[in-house]
């Protein structure tokens, strides 16, 4: 029974990476391999454990990650 799980979680993982993968090419950005096993594994908590305040707060720094990351990089900041 283990190995079944353990396909099911690879499979989940692998699903869940083309999702992020996906997500981060619409949006126009390449992400580094890190930041895309990042964006991954919380997608992937979120498919095993569902939507709880601990996945909805990893989800907005996730997004704030994202933001200053890759959208915001290239614009000049205030003084």
């Amino acid at each position: 029974m283990p190995e079944k799980k353990t396909t099911n979680r690879q499979e989940i993982r692998q699903v869940m990476m083309n999702t992020a993968l996906t997500y981060f090419t619409n949006c126009g950005i390449c992400p580094t391999l890190s930041d895309l096993i990042k964006a991954t594994t919380i997608l992937e908590d979120y498919c095993i454990n569902g939507y709880g305040s601990e996945v909805m707060m990893r989800f907005d720094r996730l997004d704030e990650f994202i933001n200053q990351q890759y959208i915001n990089a290239d614009k000049p900041t205030k003084k």
